[in-house]
């Protein structure tokens, strides 16, 4: 019988078969590696900040920013636009109702306290007291108010008026013309500035009765209103003549109008006033 051999060992074989495996297992451990450094470098490096909403949502310009000093609109109302003035006195005009003089006061001596005493309009305000001049309008307190008396221009500063209703003059109507008129415009400056909006009526001087205990000349008070009216124009006011609506035909009050003192009247010569307002307003 034949022995037999035992098999060869092809070493040379097994030898060329190792090889490629190391080769395979090297590449990965190297690929390995690299593929963790770049990932730990990766990591060390700090990524670049977004931009924030407000950066991306404001582009750049070349334009200067507004500045933040423009003066602010005004929520304040503006000043009503008022009528021109007439070339002379207020003429002639549609007949108002009583409730024009809703929004007025009436600013004056003792016949304009005669307004509230008559009861006629009662709707109005009357801002007036005995012996008020052009100097006792800023010092007499006669106007009643719920924490005691005022004075007349401290009242007018108290609230707004729509339109003001001024006559004074009549207890100045014997001194110089100039020194008078002087301490009107004074007093309508100060009007003015207390009341900005309203329009403003200067009243003339009323007449009197030829034989008046006041001692008083109608042609003096003519003069008076003629230069009360250049005066109105000045100031921007508005001049009307109530005079006319109580004069006869001589110029002067009648005497049946006021038989006491030959200047205060009744109620029949308020109406004849306030009738004249009614048809000579500017609005």
């Amino acid at each position: 019988m034949f022995e037999k051999k035992p098999p060869k060992v092809i070493r040379g074989h097994n030898r060329n078969m190792l090889w490629p495996v190391l080769g395979l297992l090297a590449f990965a451990l190297v690929f390995s590696l690299a593929v963790a450094g770049i990932w730990q470098k990766v990591a060390a490096e700090p990524e670049e900040s977004a931009p924030s909403v407000a950066e991306s949502a404001a582009p750049e310009s070349s334009e200067p920013e507004a500045s933040s000093s423009e003066p602010e609109e005004s929520s304040e109302p503006e000043a009503p636009e008022k009528p021109a003035l007439p070339d002379g006195a207020v003429p002639e005009s549609e007949r108002v109702m009583g409730t024009y003089f809703d929004d007025a006061a009436f600013v004056g001596d003792s016949i304009t306290e005669g307004i509230g005493l008559y009861g006629l309009m009662s709707n109005t305000t009357v801002l007036a007291g005995t012996s008020v001049n052009l100097d006792t309008v800023y010092t007499r307190e006669v106007v009643k108010t719920e924490e005691g008396r005022i004075t007349i221009m401290d009242a007018l500063g108290q609230k707004p008026y729509a339109k003001l209703y001024i006559m004074l003059g009549g207890n100045e109507a014997r001194e110089d013309t100039a020194t008078f008129i002087a301490r009107y415009g004074k007093l309508l400056d100060d009007i003015k500035t207390l009341q900005p909006n309203a329009l403003i009526y200067v009243q003339s001087i009323l007449p009197v009765t030829p034989d008046n205990i006041y001692n008083l000349d109608n042609s003096h008070i003519d003069a008076f209103n003629a230069a009360l009216l250049e005066l109105s124009k000045e100031k921007g006011v508005y001049f009307v003549n109530v005079a006319e609506a109580l004069k006869n035909d001589r110029g002067e009050l009648p005497e049946e109008a006021s038989p006491t003192d030959g200047m205060h009247f009744g109620p029949e010569y308020y109406t004849k006033w306030f009738e004249y307002l009614k048809t000579h307003t500017v609005s």
